[in-house]
């Protein structure tokens, strides 16, 4: 009897282990696919208008997302959790200041735009305006909440940066329609509405800030006006000796084989 309650104990043991296992490991593959989407999201916006502080701490961060990747790969749930926490942590003082400087990029963009276009309003340039601006306020409520936020809540205060960065490209999208529609060369199509056929407008009817303006277009659609952007390029070379060497105040050194060393004391 004591033989069989004691193989029971046993099983159910394991059985507990594993469970617990399955369930780390779901906890950080979905923090990953979480990781995944808020970095590349923000590719776009980083490597088109990014300082080189700001491009600097967007790399650490890939660097430590690629680093969560290995450390589940090797099924050190723990350690990938921990990786993952961090990322969204740096992540989230990035999103702060991008959000930041470009809510106030846009809203300049808007402010002079509807104010060449005084006296000569065309059909469109009111409705144009009040979304543009509607846009702008509701991305910055989005910011406000975000920062509000209980300070560990991470991935709640990155959804809802995450949020107003979609809704500030929404906006975005009406400075390059009031920009055609005033600052134009030439009569533009205002009617367009995929990326290329705008594109071609700008490039068509817009010689001064030309470039300025393609940028932010490609921003509006999440992308990069020349390559790539820094994310797949640090995806494809990650060079995570860098992680041994710190940033200061924003992210101290790190490396797998001193945190292990630190463990075992």
């Amino acid at each position: 009897m004591s033989k069989k309650f004691y193989i029971i104990i046993c099983f159910l043991f394991l059985w507990k282990i594993d469970e617990y296992s399955s369930s780390a490991n779901q906890q950080v593959a979905y923090g990953m696919e979480e990781n995944q989407l808020i970095l590349q999201s923000i590719n776009s916006t980083v490597s088109n208008f990014g300082s080189d502080e700001e491009k600097k701490l967007y790399k650490r961060c890939i660097q430590h997302y690629v680093e969560s990747q290995i450390l589940y790969i090797e099924s050190d749930y723990s350690k990938a959790y921990q990786r993952i926490r961090h990322t969204q942590k740096l992540l989230i003082s990035l999103y702060e200041s991008t959000l930041t400087k470009n809510i106030y990029m846009i809203r300049m963009e808007l402010n002079r735009l509807g104010s060449i276009s005084r006296g000569k309003e065309k059909t469109e340039t009111i409705a144009f305006l009040r979304m543009g601006f509607r846009d702008i306020e509701e991305a910055e409520q989005k910011l406000i909440f975000a920062k509000n936020t209980r300070p560990y809540l991470y991935l709640l205060k990155l959804r809802e940066m995450l949020f107003a960065l979609k809704i500030l490209k929404h906006s975005g999208r009406f400075v390059i329609l009031l920009k055609l529609l005033h600052e134009a060369d030439f009569p533009a199509n205002i009617n367009e509405t995929d990326f290329e056929n705008l594109r071609h407008e700008i490039e068509r009817v817009i010689s001064k800030d030309r470039n300025k303006y393609l940028t932010i277009h490609s921003d509006n659609f999440f992308k990069v006006l020349e390559g790539e952007g820094i994310y797949p390029n640090v995806w494809m070379k990650p060079d995570l000796e860098e992680l041994s060497i710190s940033m200061g105040n924003i992210d101290p050194a790190y490396s797998r084989r001193d945190q292990n060393l630190k463990e075992k004391k």
